[in-house]
Order: C-alpha cells, then sequence, then structure tokens
C-alpha cells in the first residue's frame, strides 16, 4: 500500500511539473503567453489581488489548498483582477495562472 502511495505522489509531481515554464518570455505567432504575474499583498485578508505583466489573450486562474482542491476557478480577462477571499480559511493557497500553452503557479497566504 504505501508504495502504491509513493508511486502515485511520484506521478503527480512530475505530471504537475509537466507544462510548467520559467520566468523568460515565450512568444509564438507573435503572442506572449503567461510570461509572469504577481499577487499583492501577500498576505492578505480580504484580497486576491493578481497583477499581470501584459495580456494579449484570456487566461484561466485556479486557486487550490494545500490539500489540491479547487477552492477558485475563473478566468483573467484584464491587467488587474481581485478576487475576494474573507470567506477562505487562514492558510497558504496555490494560485494557478495558465493558458492552452503554459501555466505558472504561485504561493498565497490568507490570514
Amino acid at each position: 500500500m504505501k508504495i502504491k502511495l509513493l508511486v502515485l505522489l511520484l506521478l503527480i509531481g512530475s505530471y504537475s511539473a509537466f507544462g510548467q515554464s520559467n520566468s523568460n518570455d515565450v512568444v509564438l505567432n507573435n503572442s506572449t503567453i503567461v510570461d509572469d504575474f504577481s499577487i499583492k499583498p501577500n498576505p492578505s485578508s480580504n484580497f486576491l489581488n493578481i497583477k499581470l505583466d501584459e495580456f494579449t489573450t484570456e487566461l484561466s486562474i485556479e486557486v487550490y489548498d494545500v490539500l489540491g482542491k479547487r477552492i477558485y476557478n475563473g478566468k483573467l480577462t484584464k491587467l488587474e483582477t481581485s478576487i475576494q477571499v474573507s470567506g477562505w480559511k487562514s492558510g497558504v493557497y496555490l494560485v494557478r495562472v495558465s493558458n492552452d500553452i503554459t501555466t505558472h503557479t504561485k504561493r498565497f497566504m490568507k490570514q
């Protein structure tokens, strides 16, 4: 049983690393893919404020708790977006911004 769990965790870890990109610009067909984003303030108790460096295509945003449960799912359609988090439990969350080609993930602390 322990071996099956270890193999499963290794597979999940290698799958989530697949498709990750570094902080360099990736340009395909003259459109910038997810370059980078910032979360400010971090930590926060009321809002998760996301600011994109550039915006050329619609991006997906997903927020997960530390157990991997998706807490929020939406679309980013502008350079700056605020998400109300006052109803969320205090703790660490993973914020994933992605499109069809690449994904960036950052940590967010909810106070």
